[in-house]
């Protein structure tokens, strides 16, 4: 990968999405990654300076880390600490620390096989173990077909207590998930013209999460869920399936069933276009299990009226997996060096 592809492929994070994550209410228990943990990894990589990084016979991280940042490349260190599972191999590459923040640069290349692409994830099974309370994140950055490598950019924010130089951390792994496919298109399997009323809602769901951007439409002791249509669902994606829609009390509310998704990760988005193009996302949304536990219904809610929606096309985009994800136990521990 060159350096004007990851200039390109950076440039593609539009503005509005940095805007949505400041006001974006995130779910309450649902742990999947969205565009406003992306866009929080993003603000920090371009928040910093100083001085000079020198990873040696690594072309590849150099202009990565110049392509993201040349203030984030001149002050993360090398480290260099690594172990191996299952003949993968994952690496520190480079650290920084600055009062309360730190930044780490972690490759994971297979060493044997083809298994590790472009989509590849953490799949939510890592952990950050520093001597304080702390937050962090994980995001993808890039991926080096070419060696086989993913490069993430692990951040953490101490609570209540600065990191110092010599302060040692713990990263682990159990698993990784990768061969994604990524699709967004137009939902012509519904009419916006013709939206049925539902009269028929789930008794008792079993609430997985909550989210959205306008979570005080939310009434949580008055929920009212389309009960899923198993005898006929609409099959979107491999993976995601239509099993509902229709107005309530002058809402719209769309609900897509995602397969097996602590296997797959298999989730997505529903949204509107406007006739400018724009996108109108929903006003909130309500996931929760099917009865094998396996499954998870997600409901979009928009606080649009019916004589309205003939305005908007409906949208759909979606994160899905066919393969289960690579199990192993990585864990490096290192210390933070000084600045």
């Amino acid at each position: 990968m060159k350096k004007e592809d990851l200039y390109h492929a950076i440039s593609e994070v539009h503005p509005k999405y940095l805007d949505e994550a400041d006001s974006y209410k995130p779910r309450k228990t649902l742990p999947w990654k969205r565009w406003c943990g992306i866009a929080a990894c993003m603000c920090l990589f371009f928040c910093s300076t100083v001085s000079v990084l020198a990873i040696a016979d690594n072309n590849f991280v150099y202009e990565l880390l110049y392509a993201l940042s040349p203030a984030i490349a001149q002050k993360l260190k090398p480290v260099s600490i690594s172990c191996e599972d299952r003949g993968i191999k994952m690496e520190v590459v480079a650290a920084t620390v600055e009062g309360a923040n730190a930044a780490i640069l972690i490759s994971i290349q297979d060493l044997t096989e083809e298994r590790l692409d472009e989509t590849t994830d953490l799949f939510d099974s890592y952990s950050i173990h520093t001597p304080y309370d702390q937050t962090g994140g994980c995001s993808l950055v890039a991926y080096d077909a070419e060696t086989k490598t993913a490069f993430f950019m692990v951040t953490i924010e101490q609570m209540n207590q600065i990191l110092i130089p010599g302060d040692k951390i713990t990263f682990t792994v159990s698993e990784l998930l990768s061969r994604k496919t990524h699709t967004n298109r137009r939902l012509t399997e519904i009419d916006l013209e013709q939206v049925p009323l539902v009269n028929d809602w789930m008794e008792n769901p079993n609430i997985r999460g909550t989210g959205g951007m306008d979570m005080d439409s939310l009434d949580e002791n008055h929920l009212q869920l389309i009960k899923p249509n198993e005898e006929s669902p609409l099959l979107l994606e491999e993976g995601a399936a239509l099993t509902g829609y229709g107005m309530v009390e002058d809402k719209l509310h769309v609900q897509i069933r995602y397969s097996n998704i602590l296997e797959t990760d298999n989730h997505g988005d529903i949204y509107l276009k406007q006739q400018s193009g724009e996108p109108l996302h929903c006003s909130y949304s309500v996931s929760f299990w099917a009865d094998n536990s396996q499954d998870s219904y997600e409901e979009y809610v928009f606080s649009i009226p019916s004589d309205e929606l003939e305005k908007y096309e409906i949208w759909g985009e979606f994160w899905t997996c066919k393969s289960g994800p690579i199990q192993g136990n990585w864990q490096v521990t290192f210390p933070l060096a000084e600045p």
